[in-house]
């Protein structure tokens, strides 16, 4: 049972979107993958692998208080990358 209606979520999804949520993480991705170490990790575990702040602490053996502070300045840095791509000014 469990199956069937997992196969039934993935076909909610027409393929447009499905191509386009694709793109749209292949993006976040590279994108992550562009900041300062240890922004570019933090900024893949939580934001790309959407794991908790406590999670990437003990997978990392951090604080995680560094990991939380590590979290709002890579949020930070993506914001600042996409203003840009939009033309704002950050």
């Amino acid at each position: 049972e469990d199956q069937y209606f997992t196969a039934q979520e993935d076909q909610s999804q027409t393929p447009e979107e499905a191509c386009l949520e694709k793109e749209v993480r292949e993006e976040l991705y590279q994108t992550c993958r562009s900041l300062k170490p240890p922004y570019d990790e933090i900024a893949l575990d939580y934001y790309y692998h959407e794991m908790e702040a406590a999670e990437i602490a003990q997978k990392r053996n951090r604080n995680i208080k560094t990991v939380q502070t590590q979290i709002y300045r890579a949020r930070g840095m993506l914001r600042k990358h996409y203003d840009k791509k939009e033309g704002k000014r950050a």
